[in-house]
């Protein structure tokens, strides 16, 4: 199909609008530098994804049910509107009381979870089974190219002037030339960001109020409460269907382990950036680069994923995970972006695969119960390692002296953790399918 043709499909083109503005954040390219400039501390940070995590572990799969049985716009609608609501709550929480800081991130910390949980599986379902009743699910990889290329085109706009907008001299520049006492320190100016994804959130709204549903045909008599058994039904049965499918099974497992070790890392990448003696203003250039890297790139991870074996995709990738972590750990200055370039890669390669094959192994109608469980249990991993890096770094940091973590020598010391994380978990899953049944696991 044409690009024409796919954006002409309405619960499509909501879907490639709604994920590009809810990722959208100007905020992102300075994420971590952001939490440490309205007080916290880099402990703080990590435990506080934690909670993001575990809120999405509470309520993925139980949103996912509900999404296959109460409908599924309703629940993107609501995770748009909650989404708008986490991020006002940091736009305008004072700083002079630190303890109040602190609750107003955890709140917003599981809100945002909850706003994920919402929307996880929901949106992409609507999209994808309108495709299916169209006789056009063939096409979903092409969709995903698109919403791909699309976001990081968006992503090249967000990360240069979200970095642009933290960098004190650039504002200074602005603030003079609209009039305005030329900021001083981060600090001044850390909320814009924020702002602008604000505006933003906006837009993502106004995605999830566009995309169409038909009404449940299969009306419960006992109202919301039998809706809720019905919810609680489905995510057992789906429960049960995926530990007794060794093929998703093995498919989510290792999404699980890819994911949630590279979004812990790629979350603290401007402290990497930092580390490794990259100015904040270049972080945006950086961020840009890499948007543009996604979009060369994009149909070369397409068909990598679509044409591979799984057997030799998997390993592929495990390999050059192990290695890619091994590198960063190193903390080349300034060429330690190329690293990190690479692990991008391997995670947008491994996140096209693993979509196009759950997908096509997925039924209509408990399709957003299992894309429920592919993000229960990404967030049951990043959890986990959350609590580890988070323990791991404060032992680590104890060894080195305040100018010494404030240059972030104590950072780039404590990655070396993920080459060794990442490689036990991989052989740990690998060993256990090849042992059990490879013939059944690994489909050739």
């Amino acid at each position: 199909m044409t690009l024409k043709e796919i954006l002409n499909i309405r619960n499509v083109r909501g879907y490639l609008i709604f994920r590009s503005s809810y990722f959208a954040r100007f905020y992102y390219p300075v994420f971590t530098l952001l939490y440490l400039d309205y007080g916290l501390t880099l402990s703080q940070f990590a435990m506080l994804n934690v909670v993001w995590a575990a809120t999405i572990v509470i309520a993925e799969v139980p949103s996912g049910a509900f999404a296959d049985t109460l409908g599924r716009k309703k629940l993107v609608v609501m995770s748009s509107i909650i989404m708008f609501i986490e991020i006002a709550m940091i736009a305008f929480v004072p700083t002079s009381n630190m303890h109040l800081v602190f609750v107003v991130f955890l709140v917003n910390r599981v809100l945002s979870g909850l706003a994920m949980a919402l929307a996880s599986g929901a949106d992409e379902a609507l999209a994808y089974d309108t495709l299916k009743e169209q006789g056009k699910e063939d096409v979903w990889p092409q969709v995903l190219q698109i919403q791909l290329r699309l976001a990081s085109s968006v992503g090249i706009f967000v990360t240069l002037l979200g970095a642009a907008m933290y960098d004190v001299d650039f504002m200074g520049k602005v603030f003079q030339f609209l009039g305005f006492t030329a900021p001083e320190t981060t600090q001044d100016i850390m909320r814009i960001p924020v702002y602008a994804t604000l505006l933003v959130a906006l837009v993502a709204i106004y995605a999830a109020f566009s995309m169409e549903e038909e009404s449940k045909t299969k009306a419960t008599t006992g109202g919301k409460a039998a809706s809720s058994i019905e919810s609680l039904k489905l995510t057992m049965n789906t429960a049960k269907w995926v530990l007794s499918t060794p093929y998703v099974l093995f498919i989510l497992l290792y999404y699980s382990l890819f994911e949630h070790t590279s979004r812990m890392f790629l979350t603290m990448n401007s402290q990497y950036y930092r580390a490794i003696e990259i100015p904040i203003i270049y972080i945006g250039f950086i961020g840009a680069g890499i948007s543009v890297f996604q979009i060369i790139f994009a149909g070369r991870s397409r068909r990598l994923a679509e044409s591979m074996a799984p057997r030799k995709f998997i390993m592929l990738m495990g390999l050059a995970t192990i290695v890619t972590y091994y590198l960063i750990s190193l903390g080349w200055p300034i060429f330690g972006v190329i690293p990190a370039l690479m692990l991008i890669f391997i995670i947008m390669t491994m996140n096209i695969f693993i979509s196009y094959h759950l997908n096509k192994q997925t039924e209509s109608h408990n399709r957003a119960t299992v894309l429920s469980f592919k993000g229960l249990m990404f967030n049951m991993g990043y959890g986990l390692i959350g609590v580890l890096y988070a323990y791991y770094y404060k032992l680590v940091s104890q060894g080195y002296t305040e100018e010494e973590i404030e240059q972030g020598i104590d950072f780039l010391a404590s990655l070396s953790a993920f080459t060794y994380y990442f490689a036990f978990l991989f052989i740990v899953i690998s060993a256990l399918f090849y042992f059990k049944d490879r013939k059944r696991y690994f489909k050739t």
